[in-house]
């Protein structure tokens, strides 16, 4: 069986494998980070096993107008609007008379011309007034194309500008820099939307790079730093606020999964934390893992919870973990981890030998479990408030050794 947990930092998507946490005491006394002069996981325990997919600063993009010259004339004529449900009566009317008309005619009457051609007319009016009217539109566009062209390749050039002091506030975050980037960003007339990531994504590479040169111990300059870039990139103030909390989330699992979390590491983590001025209220998901991982340092087969159960077990079994919880279905869940079995009990009670489980997957961020077993062919999805040390517990009680003591 394999533990991993999932998690979405401001550098990327980070999934790691769980082993056993060791003692406190065991923990290296190197005060360096398990994060990278840009944000990159720096493990210093070969037994890690992890994978990260890096996202890069964006460019700005400007999203370009659509034309009409795109759009088919039959969608222009039958455009869903009154004129247009008018226009399809008209033409179906003309297609009746001119039906009409030469039946007559057929029939060697002269007069069932008269039908065919208001028939004719009935069904070229609307074609010919849509013509004109796209005509129009499209004489519109045409003095509006130079003007639009124009004002895009404007807006380029400005994207471009404010790109590049960006990139040269990433490579040098220096006042003049700051003040390169403010006078880009106030030449911008554009929707936020348009550079929002590239502003972020660079102001979060300032704060590790700054992380990296002066040292979390003077997190308050960086938390300064950050505060001041954002304020020239034009960042809103809960951009400007996430970013922060970004940085800090991403030195925090980086820790987590590296298991360095010691005496020398957790007073840099609270220096940090404190000076960025986050609370552990503003990072609920972060608090709650750590909490959880924390849990679970020094639990091994010789230290097992255990938990009390109504469920009637046979001898030779008992419970190690339980909790309530939710399906995929929104179900209520309540779950037993015994040394042999995982139970759930919904509206029906599911269960399998913990030898049947395959692999077990956390996403930390939405405190999902997804358990994967030889007998069921879609996993099992649980949302619990403790996923790390449910699927810890999980581990831990499938590795258990079911042989009596002193057997050989």
């Amino acid at each position: 069986m394999s533990f991993y947990v999932q998690k979405a930092l401001g550098t990327g998507p980070f999934r790691f494998g769980v082993i056993r946490r060791r003692e406190f005491s065991s923990i290296d006394d190197s005060p360096e980070l398990s994060t990278g002069t840009s944000g990159e996981f720096n493990r210093h325990r070969n037994e890690i096993f992890f994978s990260a997919d890096r996202h890069e600063v964006e460019k700005p993009l400007h999203a370009k107008s659509r034309s009409l010259s795109g759009a088919p004339f039959f969608s222009t004529l039958f455009d869903g609007t009154v004129q247009g449900w008018v226009f399809l009566g008209l033409m179906i009317l003309g297609a009746l008379l001119v039906l009409m008309g030469l039946a007559v005619v057929i029939k060697g009457t002269a007069a069932g011309w008269v039908e065919v051609i208001f028939g004719l007319i009935l069904i070229g009016a609307p074609v010919v007034l849509t013509a004109n009217k796209r005509r129009l539109i499209k004489e519109q566009e045409r003095r509006n194309r130079a003007e639009r062209e124009e004002r895009d390749a404007r807006n380029r050039e400005l994207l471009a500008g404010y790109g590049d002091a960006l990139e040269q506030l990433r490579v040098d975050p220096t006042d003049e820099a700051l003040h390169r980037v403010r006078v880009e960003r106030e030449k911008l007339d554009m929707p936020y939307a348009i550079w929002r990531n590239t502003a972020r994504g660079t102001v979060l590479l300032v704060g590790f790079d700054a992380l990296e040169k002066i040292g979390p111990q003077r997190a308050k300059d960086i938390a300064d730093l950050m505060d001041r870039a954002s304020d020239a990139a034009g960042l809103v103030q809960e951009d400007a606020t996430g970013v922060k909390r970004d940085l800090y989330s991403t030195v925090l699992w980086h820790f987590l999964a590296d298991d360095r979390l010691g005496q020398a590491q957790l007073p840099i983590l609270r220096t940090l934390q404190q000076g960025l001025t986050i609370a552990p209220a503003d990072v609920p998901v972060d608090t709650t893992s750590e909490e959880q991982f924390e849990r679970l340092r020094g639990i091994d087969h010789r230290r097992v919870p255990h938990c009390e159960t109504t469920q009637p077990l046979p001898a030779g079994e008992w419970c190690v973990y339980s909790t309530k919880g939710t399906t995929d279905g929104a179900a209520t869940a309540t779950v037993f981890i015994t040394n042999k079995r995982l139970l759930v009990d919904t509206d029906r009670r599911y269960q399998t030998a913990l030898r049947n489980v395959d692999e077990i997957d956390v996403d930390a961020d939405s405190t999902v479990v997804r358990i994967l077993t030889s007998d069921l062919k879609r996993p099992l999805t649980l949302r619990v408030d403790e996923p790390i040390y449910m699927a810890a517990m999980m581990d831990l009680a499938a590795s258990l050794d079911e042989r009596p003591r002193g057997f050989a």
